[in-house]
């Protein structure tokens, strides 16, 4: 019997096929913030880089100084801090 909140291990290995990103063992808090890395970098990635100025920029970096040092090595993170690195104008 499963517990409520706790998904089958089929369920699992579906969900996980759709999105791989998708990880149930993190909380919801890191897992929101984990696809909103994912949409930024690829938001960013799809703009030119005389874009990605003001807001744009400002979005990514707070963003960024958001995320707890412990998730920095998440791939998704990474790519983020990656793609602020390669618009030297973001501190």
């Amino acid at each position: 019997m499963l517990y409520s909140g706790e998904l089958s291990e089929s369920r699992t290995e579906a969900l996980a096929e759709i999105d791989p990103g998708w990880c149930p063992a993190w909380e919801i808090g890191w897992q929101r913030c984990y696809q909103a890395c994912r949409r930024t970098v690829a938001a960013l990635t799809g703009l030119p880089d005389d874009c990605r100025t003001g807001l744009i920029r400002r979005r990514a970096l707070d963003l960024y100084e958001a995320i707890p040092t412990a998730h920095h090595h998440e791939r998704a993170v990474r790519e983020l801090r990656d793609i602020r690195r390669l618009n030297q104008a973001v501190p």
